[in-house]
Formats: structure tokens, sequence, C-alpha cells
């Protein structure tokens, strides 16, 4: 795994539930240190991976150079460039946001993949909107070129999980499906991380041998089951078990179109913190 500090201030765990595919999924939600629920510490660290996110290493050095030939200190060249990365956030679209950001850590937290193409800098543009995958990431595992393909869905109202869910395998077929048409669009646009555009266009080109599918889910609801417990074991405990009956409250008939090769490429799971007696879930 990446050292991430976001997660520090993550529990999560892996297991199965009762939901198809029949393999591992990963379950998350903001850490508790004893009865503490570290909130506000996992926000701090999460807005802290925005210039990450928005800006590859080559990206952010080229910057740097440029800053720093205009104005020879570092401190202000260093700020200015988080502001920059900063203004890439959509002011009427904070929840897709957020669930992007989230989307971006897991991806390279638990599969250690890389992000192969990103969007941001289109999407404060005047009349333009970016489509397609919310996250394209990449891993090269010994001979395996793996492609990680992932969609966010985040719901403000309280409890939408059945909705969100149904939204993010739904969203995440059709990133499938469409995903030749998506490299197609952005591989000569300057999207597609430089070090990476030859496996990008080897893709497309359909010359890159033993290729790979991931396809990850993340979903983002306020839940209404209350958290339970006086100790920080029994707090965990009880996340899981609410984690596990969302799980299984899931009608399968949601499955019966789905390809079975690809509905076995699927990988989600679930978190959740305690607010007020409300708690929200992420996967």
């Amino acid at each position: 795994m990446v050292d991430i500090p976001l997660f520090n201030f993550i529990f999560w765990f892996k297991q199965k539930f009762d939901i198809k595919p029949d393999k591992e999924h990963i379950g998350c939600s903001i850490t508790y240190t004893d009865i503490k629920e570290r909130r506000d510490d996992f926000f701090n660290e999460l807005m802290a991976t925005v210039l990450e996110w928005v800006y590859s290493s080559e990206k952010y050095d080229e910057l740097l150079k440029k800053r720093l030939g205009e104005n020879n200190n570092v401190q202000n060249a260093t700020a200015y460039i988080a502001n920059l990365a900063n203004s890439k956030f959509r002011p009427l679209k904070p929840q897709g946001q957020f669930g992007e950001l989230i989307l971006f850590n897991c991806l390279r937290y638990f599969f250690c993949a890389d992000p192969l193409l990103r969007k941001q800098p289109i999407t404060t543009s005047v009349g333009m909107e970016r489509y397609g995958a919310d996250a394209i990431h990449y891993k090269k595992d010994s001979e395996r070129n793996l492609f990680f393909l992932g969609e966010s869905k985040c719901y403000e109202s309280k409890y939408k999980f059945k909705d969100a869910f149904e939204d993010a395998v739904q969203s995440i077929i059709k990133t499938f499906n469409n995903l030749e048409n998506e490299l197609n669009l952005y591989v000569y646009d300057g999207m597609i991380q430089k070090s990476l555009t030859d496996i990008a266009e080897a893709y497309k080109n359909n010359t890159l041998q033993k290729v790979e599918h991931e396809l990850v889910c993340l979903i983002i609801y306020n839940e209404n089951k209350k958290i339970d417990g006086q100790i920080e074991e029994d707090l965990k405990k009880s996340i899981q078990k609410i984690i596990e009956e969302r799980f299984s409250s899931i009608d399968e008939d949601i499955f019966k179109l789905i390809d079975e090769k690809i509905l076995n490429r699927i990988n989600y799971g679930s978190s959740s913190t305690c607010v007020g007696g409300f708690a929200t879930f992420f996967c």
C-alpha cells in the first residue's frame, strides 16, 4: 500500500459481503481514537491531497519552475500552486468532487494504482463539463497491465444507499463500455500523465499486452442507523455490522442484466461515521 497520511484517520476492513460478485470488498469509515471521532483530521488530510489530485508530479515541477522564474520565493510559489489546485473545484458541485477526491486516494492506497487520466483542468472551463469516468488509474503488476476505472456517487440526503449503489453499478458499466472512446477523446489533449502516454496510446491502438480491467465503485450517503458502543472496539464493530446489513439488503435483480465476466471485475465497499445519531457512508 502507498503511504498516505489520510488513511491514518480511516478505519477500514476487507471481507466478503452478501453481494455479487462473491469476493472480498473494502469497507471504510472515519476512524475513532477511543470514543472521539477524528472527523476534522480526516477532512484536513483529505484537502491536503487536492494538489496531488489535480497535478501530476511532472506538472507540479513545471509550474513550480515557472513560478520561481517569476518570483524567486519558494513559499510564495508553493502557495500559489496550491491555490491554483483548489480553484479547480467546481463550486456548484462539491458533492461530486468530494467523492472523486476520496476515490482518487482509495485507488492509490488500496490498489497502488497511479492516475492515468487527469481531467480537473477542464472542469472549471466556462460552459464546458467533462464526461466519462471519475477516475482512470493504471498499475504495472509483473507482466500484467492493470487499468482501474472508478465511479463515485455522493448523496447528501439521508439514507440513499440503495439508490447510490444502483447508480454506481450502472455508471461503472457505462464507463467500462466507453473506455476506448474516452481515451480517444483525451489522449492527445494533455490530460494523460506524460510518463504514461505510451501506455494510453498502446491501449488505444490495441498493442498493449496482458491487459486487465478492474471496476471500482465509490458510494457516499447519509445513514440513519445509530453507531452503538462505549469503547473504540465496539464502535468499529457497530460500523462493520451496519455495512454488512446494507449490502445484504440490495436486491439482486440489479445484477441480472450485467454480463457475468464484467460483474466479476467490480469492487465496492462502504464506510461510516457518526454525526448526531446519523452515519455517513462511503465506499
